[in-house]
Formats: C-alpha cells, sequence, structure tokens
C-alpha cells in the first residue's frame, strides 16, 4: 500500500512537469490570438491590394483581346472591400497532486484522471466586396475623352519613360501625326514622329525638361519648361527644329489640338484610352477561324509595338504574368517580357489617372464571400 502511494506520488509530479510547459503553450496562443486586428491589417492589406491590381490587369488583358476581335471592352471596378474578422477562444487547464492525506477514493479517482487541459476557438473571415460596373457617362468619360495633355507631360516630367508617354496615348505632336502606312509621305511623317519621342527621352533623362502648373481665372494649364542654364545643344535644336518652336522661348504652354497651332505653344492632340487600346489590340493574336482581319496594308502594326508580344494558345500557361480565357482560347503575357509588362503597367496607370467614376455611387453587384 506504501509502495503504491509512493508511486502514485512521483507519477502526479510527473504529469505536472508535463502539464506545466503545456498550459504555458496554451496561454502564448491565446495571447497571440488577441492581437489578430493589428496582425489581419499588416498582412491583409498587402495581400488585397495585390489581388486587386492582378485581377485589373487581367481585365485589362481580356478587354484588349476584346477589342482586337471588334467586341466592346467592358469594366468593372471593386468600388468597396469591407473585411469583418470574427475570432472566439475557450481554454482550461487544471491539475490535481496526491497527497498524503488524501482518501482512498480520492486517490484512485486521481489517478485515473490526474487533470486534464483543454483548448478550443473559432475563426472566421467573411469579406464583402462590392463591383461596380463602369457604364452610361463614367463610361464615356473614361473611355471616349481624350487624355489630357498635361497628364501626360506630368507623368513624362516625373521619370515615364517618352516611348511610353508620348509613343502611344499621342496622336500628333505640333501637326507631325503619329502614323504607320504604306504610302511614302505616311512612313516619312511617322518616323519624324518617333525621333521627337527620342529626343524628349534623351533631354529627360538630361533634366533638360521640367514641367510647371499656371492658374489664370481658376483654369490650370501646363507649361514645358526647356532648362536654359546652358546653351542649347543639338538634341534641343533638333527637337524646336522639328516642331517649329520659337528658338528664345524656354516656357511654352502645352495645348491641346490639331495642326502645328502658335510657335510659343506646344500644341498636343492626344487619344482617348479607347483609341490606346485599339493600337495596343494589334499585338493580340486573332483566334482561329475569326474573319475579320482587315489588310496589313491598310491596318499595319505601329513600329513602337515592336518589342510588344501577347501570345495565344489552347491552354494557359503556368508562370504567366497575366492569362484570360476568350471563348475557349486562352490569352498571356510571358513573365520575363520586360517591354510588353512595362507598356501594359502604363496603360493600367493612364487607366487610373482616366477614371473619373462617381466614387460615391450606389453598388450593383454585391458578394460576399466565404
Amino acid at each position: 500500500m506504501v509502495t503504491n502511494l509512493i508511486s502514485n506520488h512521483y507519477s502526479t509530479r510527473l504529469q505536472a512537469r508535463l502539464l506545466k510547459p503545456l498550459m504555458i503553450a496554451l496561454l502564448a496562443i491565446l495571447g497571440a490570438c488577441a492581437s489578430i486586428g493589428p496582425g489581419a491589417i499588416r498582412n491583409d492589406q498587402v495581400d488585397y491590394a495585390d489581388s486587386i491590381g492582378q485581377a485589373a490587369t487581367r481585365q485589362l488583358l481580356l478587354n484588349l483581346v476584346r477589342v482586337r476581335h471588334r467586341e466592346v471592352p467592358s469594366f468593372i471596378a471593386v468600388s468597396q472591400l469591407v473585411a469583418s474578422y470574427a475570432v472566439e477562444y475557450r481554454g482550461e487547464a487544471s491539475l490535481s497532486v496526491l497527497d498524503r492525506v488524501t482518501s482512498a477514493v480520492q486517490r484512485q479517482t486521481l489517478k485515473e484522471t490526474g487533470g486534464h487541459l483543454l483548448a478550443a476557438g473559432s475563426y472566421s473571415d467573411r469579406p464583402t466586396i462590392t463591383y461596380s460596373p463602369i457604364r452610361g457617362a463614367d463610361a464615356a468619360r473614361m473611355l471616349l475623352n481624350p487624355i489630357p495633355p498635361g497628364v501626360l507631360f506630368a507623368l513624362l516630367a516625373s521619370d515615364q519613360p517618352a516611348h511610353l508617354v508620348l509613343g502611344i496615348p499621342v496622336a500628333a505632336i505640333n501637326g507631325i501625326r503619329n502614323i504607320t502606312g504604306t504610302r511614302q509621305e505616311l512612313i516619312n511623317e511617322g518616323k519624324q514622329f518617333r525621333e521627337i519621342v527620342g529626343l524628349f527621352d534623351e533631354l529627360s533623362s538630361e533634366e533638360r525638361l521640367a514641367l510647371r502648373f499656371v492658374e489664370e481665372n481658376g483654369v490650370r494649364s501646363a507649361h514645358l519648361v526647356l532648362a536654359d542654364r546652358n546653351a542649347p545643344g543639338p538634341r534641343e535644336n533638333r527637337l524646336r527644329q522639328l516642331l517649329d518652336m520659337d528658338a528664345s522661348k524656354h516656357d511654352l504652354p502645352i495645348v491641346f489640338g490639331l495642326g502645328r497651332g502658335q510657335p510659343e505653344e506646344l500644341t498636343i492632340h492626344t487619344r482617348s484610352i479607347i483609341e490606346v487600346m485599339r493600337a495596343l489590340s494589334q499585338v493580340v493574336p486573332l483566334r482561329p477561324g475569326f474573319k475579320g482581319e482587315m489588310p496589313n496594308g491598310l491596318n499595319p502594326v505601329d513600329p513602337l509595338l515592336t518589342n510588344v508580344h501577347i501570345h495565344a494558345g489552347n491552354s494557359a500557361p503556368s508562370d504567366a504574368f497575366a492569362a484570360v480565357s476568350h471563348r475557349g482560347h486562352w490569352y498571356w503575357i510571358d513573365q520575363d517580357d520586360v517591354d510588353t509588362i512595362e507598356l501594359i503597367s502604363f496603360v493600367m496607370l493612364l487607366l487610373n489617372v482616366a477614371d473619373t467614376t462617381n466614387s460615391t455611387q450606389l453598388p450593383i453587384i454585391t458578394i460576399p464571400s466565404s
């Protein structure tokens, strides 16, 4: 009897040693759960932003495919995202120890149970996402309005490459058209335009270009400033020659318009977002059996898109930058295609700049996801 009691006593001491770290671990787990709010912000804000960005890129790619196949583009914006969390937890731990005054019945009960450890909890994450189709007046403003020239030159002044800022969104600069064709006069004019774009690129990299805004009578206008701290070099002289600019003017108002305009102004004819998409869609391969292709002589691919590639196939690749399915056919951009990714990302930036939709509009589609 004494032997059994001593054995039970040491068994209980062993249980106490084992249960003690378990109880500490349980308290640590419950303490960690208490900080789920700040932890959710750190993780989910980045994850949601990344998911929305990837979805917007796929939506743009799909709309380029639709435009290429003579279909109407369609945009849906994520207008609201409400993430709700619920955490509930419960823990319980007990430890029973034998001593010499414990009755025989109690010793037998404790011998069978010894103690227990209980942990229970529940977690739920139920975001509510609101989608708003862009249509009507909002779609007209975003897709059909010409891109403001001041916006493009602000992007140029913020170190965006000129071949992106001016290459596709601009239809003409001081009457020199961004055009392609088979006739010699069109070929020559297109070469001149691309030379102008290259000169803007070089002058921008040399920090010879700046932008300033002037507000008069409530109207805000942009001015292109050519640095005059040093004498103009051959690139600036060539740019002034091509654009027929006044050699004495270093501050040129940027105006929207057709033709050459005034020598002391920079006249820019910009395209709309839908025109940009139509130009970019030229690199999308047509699906098999599509009969709407125009002869290449009437619809040549813009030389500025020489290094831009969108691929097509019967199945999606596993490592694409973006991939979409359209009428049973897959289209994608390679993960390592820097030129195409750069241009697509720039068009996404233009879409964000041009998105003048009313942010207070009522939700059209609300989907609680579990």
